[in-house]
This record gives C-alpha cells, sequence and structure tokens, in this order.
C-alpha cells in the first residue's frame, strides 16, 4: 500500500521480432503468466492506450527485475561476498589483494548505505517501489536460483542466451571486449605469481578466500557452479576476471545510465496503483493517468536513480 492505494506488479510475457532493418520491436505482450480469459495478450494493432498500459506494465516489472537482481543482487551483494572475504583471509601483500582491492575498496560502505536507505524497513523500495518490503525479498530469492556461475561470466551468459547474433547488442559488443581486456590484464599480473597448478593448490589464503565465497555467499549450492576450491592457474584467472568485471564493467552497465532512461517516470515507473486491463478496449488517457504513481513515489523513484547514477568524487 502507497498513499492508502494498492500497488500492482505484473510477471509479463513479451514477444520480441527482428525487423528488416534489424530493430527489435514487441509485438505481442501477455501481462500474466497463464493464459486466460481475463488475460488478454495485447498487440501494436490495438487501441493506442491498450498497447500503450501494456508496455508501461513490462517497463515497471523491468525496473524491479532491474534493480533488485541484476543491480543489487547480482553486483552489490556479489561485490560484497568478494570483498569480504578478500578482507577475512587474504593479507594485504598477496598479489591477489592488490589486484583486487581497487575494485572493492568501497563495496563495504555503499552496500551500507543501501541497507540503510534503500531495502532498509523505512528505504525507498520497502515504501515505495510495488514489490514492497517483502515481494522485495520474494524476488531476491527467486533471482538467487538463477544465480550460476556461468550467468556471471560474460562470453557464456550470451551464449548460453543465444545472444550471440542480436543486432545493435552494445553491451554484449562492449562487454566481450572488456572481458577480455581484463582477461589479459589479470593472466599477466597472476601469471608472473603462479608459474605451475600446483602454487595455486598449494596457496592455503588463495584456497580459503574461494571456499569462504562457495560456502557463505553462495551456500555450498554445487549446482551453480561456483568452484569450491581452485586447481588449476586457469580455474583462477577465470573467476579472478569475472570478480573485476562484475565489479567494475558490470555494475558501470547496469548502473550508471540508469538516470537518463529512467528519468522519464512513465519509461520505468517504480509502482503501479492501478491493476492491469483485463479486457481490450477498456483503457484511456485517464485511466492511464490514475495508474502511474502519484508525485511523492515518482520524485523518490526519480531522485534515487539520479543519486544512483551520480559518479562519486
Amino acid at each position: 500500500m502507497l498513499n492508502s492505494k494498492k500497488q500492482y506488479m505484473m510477471a509479463p510475457l513479451v514477444l520480441l521480432h527482428k525487423t528488416s532493418d534489424d530493430n527489435l520491436m514487441p509485438v505481442a505482450i501477455q501481462l500474466k503468466q497463464e493464459p486466460a480469459e481475463d488475460n488478454p495478450i495485447f498487440f501494436p494493432t490495438d487501441s493506442e492506450y491498450d498497447w500503450l498500459m501494456a508496455k508501461i506494465f513490462v517497463k515497471s516489472a523491468d525496473f524491479t527485475e532491474h534493480q533488485l537482481n541484476v543491480h543489487l543482487l547480482r553486483t552489490h551483494l556479489l561485490a560484497e561476498v568478494f570483498a569480504v572475504s578478500l578482507l577475512h583471509n587474504v593479507p594485504m601483500v598477496h598479489p591477489l589483494y592488490k589486484l583486487l582491492i581497487p575494485h572493492t575498496r568501497y563495496t563495504l560502505q555503499i552496500n551500507h548505505l543501501a541497507r540503510l536507505l534503500l531495502i532498509a524497513k523505512d528505504g525507498v523500495f520497502t515504501k515505495f517501489a510495488a514489490s514492497g518490503g517483502e515481494g522485495m525479498f520474494t524476488v531476491l530469492k527467486r533471482a538467487e536460483s538463477s544465480l550460476t556461475y556461468s550467468s556471471l561470466c560474460i562470453p557464456e551468459d550470451i551464449a548460453e542466451r543465444g545472444l550471440e547474433s542480436v543486432p545493435n547488442f552494445y553491451y554484449r559488443d562492449d562487454g566481450l571486449k572488456l572481458w577480455e581486456i581484463i582477461h589479459r590484464f589479470v593472466q599477466g599480473v597472476l601469471g608472473y605469481y603462479y608459474k605451475s597448478d600446483d602454487e595455486v593448490q598449494k596457496d592455503s589464503e588463495l584456497q580459503k578466500w574461494i571456499e569462504d565465497i562457495f560456502v557463505h555467499g553462495f551456500l555450498s549450492q554445487s549446482s551453480l557452479g561456483i568452484p569450491q576450491s581452485f586447481n588449476t592457474v586457469a580455474e583462477l584467472m577465470k573467476f579472478v576476471t569475472m570478480v573485476i568485471f562484475t565489479c567494475s564493467g558490470q555494475h558501470s552497465a547496469v548502473n550508471s545510465g540508469q538516470h537518463d532512461y529512467g528519468g522519464w517516470m512513465p519509461n520505468i515507473p517504480i509502482s503501479l496503483q492501478r491493476p492491469p486491463p483485463t479486457t481490450k478496449g477498456t483503457t484511456s488517457e485517464a485511466v492511464m493517468l490514475q495508474t502511474l504513481p502519484d508525485v511523492n513515489t515518482t520524485v523518490q523513484g526519480m531522485s534515487t536513480m539520479w543519486l544512483l547514477s551520480k559518479q562519486s568524487n
């Protein structure tokens, strides 16, 4: 409930079509997962406001998925796992510490602020987002089940999702280049210190670092593919590349441009205060405006995205 009004969030299905000029365009939207008489499939050929309202519900759901799964869980909370294990197990003179500390130095501070201002009992997400406090943790728990090692490594993630040939996919194009650059850098640094697999296996501090990540960060779930130990130099280099990529390029990709797009509230409404249409032809401009969040909710969402997008000094 926001402003004494019930809020709504859908789990929509969207069908995209690649046009002859290489644009991906939505051609069908179903706002609930299961087909039903009160769950119509909306098309661009429907009335202007039917189609527009369907897209608004999709973008509102995308806001929740992006902020809680893609942004909070897959960058901030993961970076905290890596950082805490680093501080607990690896001395400052260790080459791994020197390699990773520039990327994790302020992780605990920014996550403390997130817990204090965004996801706390009185935080922005709890008070103003459609998911609310209880729903927020439901989304995070479900998202955790898809948090596999391969999904954190962009070359494998792109291949597994079948996105190698999607046109104009700049996240893929730039991300793969950045991954390769980071991997070469990691190879150069760690390759200097670890000349053989045996040296990796005998480094107790290194092994304790990955063990704590597996046990405490991924709850010992071997099905996720996270290494429980490092047996080879190549395994170590790949994992460290993933850590640096997650804390740098991946976070920048999902965080830094948020306000450029989300500063226009209808693009990604933080919440919606009317239920989705159950029949076609019932949506109007007035209904759409009543569905969009109130001014105070809008201000909270826009200001939060502005703050998140702002580069630190």
